[in-house]
């Protein structure tokens, strides 16, 4: 993976789509199972002791290997896009009852990597009527250790401006 696009410990990227509804509903309506970790509302969950699902889940993988840390997030979007071309107008026609969510997930070795996601995708995720949903991990926990939990704007190794926590 170049610096230029990610992360430098891998990411990924689907849609997921959750409902109060059976997970068979969902599968119904877009006409197509899913291939990423999908449930259903009500269904046990694998660790013994908690609760059933609350909701149904039903997610489409990029295409892409997720393990693969030289894929970039910006990869993954791309391939997930040509991947819902399929699904288009059943994504975009799902009923009020169907969250719809483009899920990116990056993991980082320190807070100042490089992370590059073309505006495209925000309006293509507006396209299909998306939540987002990104979550990034840090292998230096967001720099807290280094800069004792100021905010990002005073980590040049000044002291917070006079007002700032």
């Amino acid at each position: 993976m170049t610096e230029a696009h990610g992360p430098r410990q891998g990411g990924f990227a689907y849609l997921s789509i959750t409902s109060k509804l059976p997970l068979q509903a969902i599968t119904d309506h877009l006409g197509r199972a899913p291939d990423r970790k999908s449930f259903s509302i009500g269904e046990p969950r694998k660790r013994p002791g908690l609760k059933p699902y609350s909701f149904s889940r039903w997610s489409m993988a990029s295409g892409l290997d997720e393990a693969d840390e030289s894929i970039s997030i910006e990869e993954h979007l791309r391939s997930l896009w040509g991947r819902m071309q399929s699904i288009r107008e059943q994504v975009v026609s799902a009923p009020p009852e169907f969250e719809r969510w483009l899920v990116a997930v990056g993991y980082f070795d320190r807070f100042d990597e490089p992370l590059s996601v073309s505006g495209g995708h925000f309006a293509t995720a507006a396209y299909y009527r998306l939540n987002l949903d990104f979550d990034f991990y840090f292998g230096d926990d967001f720099g807290h250790d280094d800069y004792g939990g100021r905010a990002y704007w005073d980590w040049e190794g000044l002291p917070p401006s006079e007002g700032q926590v």
